[in-house]
């Protein structure tokens, strides 16, 4: 896992959690942490790679106490992927934090000519379907979100939402999402497997193919055009040919209105983000990107 992507502290959801190597000193044993640094990756829990003294390199994830997900929740879910997708294993975990193996690769975020091969992981999840939408939870069961049905109803009634938008554009996006009621409901008719934050920070590249997929704690039974929206608005334009390509391959039923598709489930991600706890200026470039959704749209 290559830590490459410095970010500072305030950009994050959650504060960085201060590690105490005496939490995981079952799995430690005898060994001796001969060094240690935190991965700056990641908004929401905070991770150290650690090298230990018997040349053994893990990472450590310590959860933050409003963490979605859990360390049973991704246990799970690694035994639901099974082989299909490379994903770091579990080595030791407790209520709050996991031990995982440290896969070797580097971001894709500085490979993104591999778009492809990362399009063919979005692929493979769509595979694993479900009955429902909804969290999954430890014991595989699907629980419903709490928003209900009208996610992007509620999104707009949020009032920092309607602060950073302004009534005008408001207007416009309310009405470009009335109006695509009846694709939105194609689009999420048959649930699968989403990791949520498929972006090219969590995904590593070796040797030209997918070595891992990381931080699963925003997965759910949801639609695959989240993934996709995720990666297309990641990567630079010129590899979103790479993205269809990918997604092709792997035997992806891709209609024309694909772009559409990606960017109508993205923006709910972008109207999310005004409520974080994200910097303005980060909140900003999402404005920017709901403008370019709405020019989509429009024309």
């Amino acid at each position: 896992m290559t830590n490459n992507s410095p970010e500072t502290p305030q950009d994050r959801r959650n504060e960085y959690r201060e590690f105490d190597p005496t939490v995981i000193g079952e799995f430690i044993g005898s060994r001796e942490i001969a060094a240690s640094e935190r991965i700056s990756t990641g908004k929401s829990n905070t991770n150290f790679r650690l090298d230990l003294n018997d040349g053994q390199r893990v990472v450590v994830r310590l959860y933050s106490e409003n963490a979605v997900s859990s360390p049973a929740r991704e246990k799970y879910l690694s035994g639901l992927i099974g082989d299909l997708v490379p994903v770091p294993e579990m080595l030791a975990h407790s209520d709050d934090w996991a031990v995982f193996e440290f896969i070797e690769g580097d971001l894709l975020a500085h490979q993104p000519e591999h778009a492809a091969e990362a399009a063919g992981v979005i692929a493979r999840l769509s595979q694993i379907r479900f009955d429902s939408v909804g969290w999954i939870t430890e014991s595989g069961d699907i629980a419903p979100f709490d928003f209900g049905d009208d996610y992007f109803g509620l999104m707009l009634e949020k009032q920092e939402v309607r602060n950073w938008l302004g009534p005008d554009r408001l207007q416009v996006l309310s009405t470009i999402l009335a109006n695509e009621k009846a694709r939105l409901a194609e689009i999420n008719s048959q649930p699968s497997l989403t990791h949520g934050d498929f972006n090219p920070t969590n995904v590593l590249i070796r040797d030209g193919a997918v070595s891992a997929v990381l931080d699963w704690e925003w997965s759910h039974a949801g639609t695959a055009y989240m993934d996709i929206g995720n990666l297309l608005r990641n990567i630079d334009p010129q590899f979103h040919e790479s993205v269809r390509q990918g997604l092709v391959e792997i035997g992806f039923d891709l209609p024309g209105d694909w772009k559409k598709r990606a960017a109508l489930i993205d923006v709910g991600s972008h109207l999310e983000f005004l409520t974080s706890s994200r910097n303005e200026d980060f909140k900003r470039s999402r404005v920017e990107l709901i403008d370019s959704f709405i020019k989509m749209f429009r024309n």
